[in-house]
């Protein structure tokens, strides 16, 4: 792979960061809403959760006036990935544990956001590691 200008790897993160939050919401909707269980209709919660603060994120990036620099940008998905591997293993301890949060959810509900978060938490591991293995030095 050829290495890339950090604004340049910017602009490609913010789009594709972009087009994922937007299919989580969309997707995530749909599920919340008719979603055939409690467990699909909290993975949609979640996922469409997740995907509105995506959006943000990527919004937020595109009206930056300031392009990052190689060291700023790497330093940040490397630290962001650190964070995504926290996501899916809070995730997965929510799937599988299936806490109640004092009683405010249910198991299958716990199960549908767990697995959302090991989801998106994925998903955002592979956007961060490859748009960091780009950057130019």
């Amino acid at each position: 792979m050829t290495a890339l200008e950090a604004p340049i790897v910017a602009q490609r993160l913010g789009r594709r960061l972009a087009v994922w939050g937007g299919g989580s919401v969309l997707a995530g909707t749909v599920l919340a809403l008719r979603g055939s269980s409690p467990a699909r209709r909290a993975f949609g919660l979640q996922t469409a959760g997740w995907g509105a603060i995506d959006l943000a994120i990527a919004g937020a990036g595109a009206l930056s006036s300031k392009p990052p620099t190689a060291a700023s940008l790497s330093r940040l998905l490397w630290i962001n990935a650190g964070l995504d591997v926290l996501y899916i293993a809070t995730g997965a301890h929510i799937a599988v544990r299936k806490p109640r949060f004092g009683g405010r959810i249910t198991a299958d509900q716990a199960l549908g956001h767990g697995t959302a978060v090991v989801v998106q938490g994925a998903a955002l591991l592979a956007l961060d590691t490859t748009h960091a293995s780009m950057i130019a030095d």
